[in-house]
Order: C-alpha cells, then structure tokens, then sequence
C-alpha cells in the first residue's frame, strides 16, 4: 500500500486528433514533458473504434479473445476516462466508459486501438511531489502501481510558483527589504496595508516620505593643539 501528500500539482491540456491512438497518444505527451506522473482529470470526445479488456480478464487469460471486447468500426461518445499514467509514460492503467449509436454503454481497460474519432479532449494533473511507477505484483499477475518520492536530485529545489502566489512572494520579500533599507538608514518604517485596500490606503493617504534636513553641518572644530 503507498501513500502519498500531493502538494503541488501542475496540469496540461491537450486534445486527440482524428486518427490518434487514445492510450499511445497519452503515453507520447507525458513521454515527450518527461512527467512524473500524470492522473486524468476530466475528458470528453468520440471513438471510431474501441478496444477493452474485461472484468473477467487475468493473466493466465492474457490469450483469450473473450476477455478483450475488439470493436472496431463503430462510432462512440467518451462517457468518462479514468486513470494514472506513470513516470516518463512508461505504462498507465486507463479505463473507459463508452456510448454506441443506440446510447448502450460498454466499459473496461482501456488498450491500444481505442482510436479517435473526431476529437478528444483531456485534462491531465502531475503531481511534482512523487513518482509514479509500476511493479509486478505477484497477488495479480500484473504490473500495478508504485507510488514513490520524487528522485534524490530534486531533493534540494523550492517548489516552483507561478501565477498569483509567485506574483505575492515577490511583493512580500520586496516589502521586507524595503523594511531592511529603512531601518538600516534611520528612516521611519511605514507598515502599508497591502492588497487592494492598501492600494487605496496609499492614493488616499500617501506614506510619509522622510525629509531631509535644512540645517547646515557643523564642521568639527579644529584641534586647539594645531
């Protein structure tokens, strides 16, 4: 059993193409980023053919056609897809939820030769705390999920921000040295307050800016000895 606290996730779009192999197009994307891992969020788009292993399927019936449903040359609506795909798209364990022409709905593990029909849209998460692989697990037969930490090498960087939270850790740390300046320079510290109503606070009321000085400097006096 692995376990795992995702903190940081990135995601990306794409969309399937006419003619694109569903499962091997996911595989190529994450391939290409060198992700991770990557999780389906949400999906939706059509099939020109399917093709799904059964509930009933093991691997001591890995040959067996009656455990793969093979339907090719129909026309179907991607009710739902599901699933995780491991680092570098080395492997991914995807099912699908499949409407025919008459609405009747057919489900299973998604294999190569789910093909696409006029387009597929997906939305894919990685989480960039951990890595997805997989391992034989002898209770099954079959290679199954192995959640693990990120490499030693990726140890050491700070999360990556972006957006809104890189654009307020830059106008923190800003505020702070500002704070340092002042006080290293005697000048009065001046707590703003910040966001929108800080933006207000300074048109209504500017900060206090320091003045300079109008007396003249007193030059030393002259050693009496000279």
């Amino acid at each position: 059993r692995a376990v795992a606290h995702l903190r940081i996730m990135r995601t990306y779009a794409l969309r399937l193409v006419p003619g694109d192999d569903l499962k091997r197009a996911l595989l190529d994307f994450c391939a290409t980023r060198e992700l991770p891992n990557a999780f389906i969020i949400t999906a939706v788009g059509s099939l020109r053919a399917a093709k799904l292993r059964l509930a009933n399927h093991t691997s001591l019936l890995s040959g067996s056609t009656n455990a793969v449903l093979d339907l090719p040359n129909q026309r179907f609506e991607i009710c739902s897809l599901v699933g995780t795909i491991s680092r570098n798209g080395e492997g991914c364990h995807v099912h699908a939820s499949l409407a025919d022409a008459r609405g009747d709905v057919v489900g299973g593990h998604a294999l190569d030769g789910c093909v696409v029909f006029t387009t597929c849209e997906i939305v894919l998460g990685c989480a960039e705390d951990v890595t997805f692989t997989r391992e034989l697990d002898p209770r099954t037969g079959f290679d199954e999920l192995v959640v693990g930490e990120r490499a030693s090498d990726d140890e050491g960087e700070e999360p990556r921000l972006s957006g809104k939270k890189a654009r307020r850790l830059r106008q923190m740390l800003a505020v702070d040295e500002e704070r340092e300046r002042r006080a290293v320079a005697g000048e009065p510290i001046y707590d703003a307050p910040r966001g929108i109503l800080g933006f207000f606070a300074n048109l209504v009321a500017p900060p206090p800016t320091p003045k300079k000085s109008t007396k003249p400097v007193k030059e030393a006096d002259e050693d009496e000895d000279a």
